[in-house]
């Protein structure tokens, strides 16, 4: 009848909506899981250079030290 037919093409596309809800959805995990992976790189890699400065200050102190004795 056309009452069905009518109720069939609203189904297809209540399912291809939610198809693309679903596609949607699954890119924004994925962005939010890239982010979080930059976040955590960055974060190491600030931390690799404070460690780099942190040595080379203790360095120069040496340096310092034994200039000063002479």
């Amino acid at each position: 009848s056309e009452f069905d037919s009518f109720k069939d093409e609203v189904n297809k596309k209540l399912s291809s909506q939610q198809a693309q809800i679903s596609e949607v959805v699954l890119n924004q995990k994925l962005m939010a899981a890239k982010q979080e992976e930059m976040y955590a790189k960055q974060e190491a890699g600030q931390e690799e250079l404070s460690a780099k400065q942190d040595a080379m200050s203790a360095d120069l102190k040496a340096i310092l030290a034994i200039l000063s004795q002479k």
